[in-house]
């Protein structure tokens, strides 16, 4: 099981061929799509900021195929934990970035995305091997 990042999902829809691939993959391997409240956020920042029609409706139909996780307590509890371990090893990363990386943590998923720079950084999160 995986979560898609933002990076992943905005490669599907500009029809780049890996993101496509390995969304029809997903498909074909019926596994479920999922991604976070956290990259459906950046996903409505980027279509109000295009403020087209056309943005919004690619937004709202994806996400309607999407199944989105929350950040709950828990993983609330270890963004705080993986935050504080970075900036204590004097590295600096989006909060954005490990609050997705603690939902997929919490939930025992990996991690599909193309920011491995940024995501790489957290031992415990699984990434996904090659996009």
């Amino acid at each position: 099981m995986v979560f898609l990042d933002t990076d992943v999902i905005i490669n599907f829809l500009r029809k780049e061929p890996n993101a496509v691939n390995l969304i029809e993959k997903l498909k074909e391997d019926e596994e479920p799509l999922k991604t976070t409240t956290i990259n459906e956020f950046e996903l409505w920042k980027g279509a109000y900021r295009k403020k087209t029609e056309e943005a919004h409706n690619s937004v709202k139909k994806l996400l309607s195929e999407l199944e989105i996780s929350s950040l709950t307590s828990t993983a609330s509890r270890k963004a705080a934990e993986i935050f504080e371990d970075l900036q204590s090893q004097g590295e600096t990363t989006d909060v954005l970035d490990v609050m997705i990386a603690s939902i997929a943590i919490t939930n025992k998923e990996m991690l599909a995305t193309q920011n491995k720079r940024h995501f790489g950084r957290i031992p415990e999160l699984k990434i996904m091997p090659e996009i």
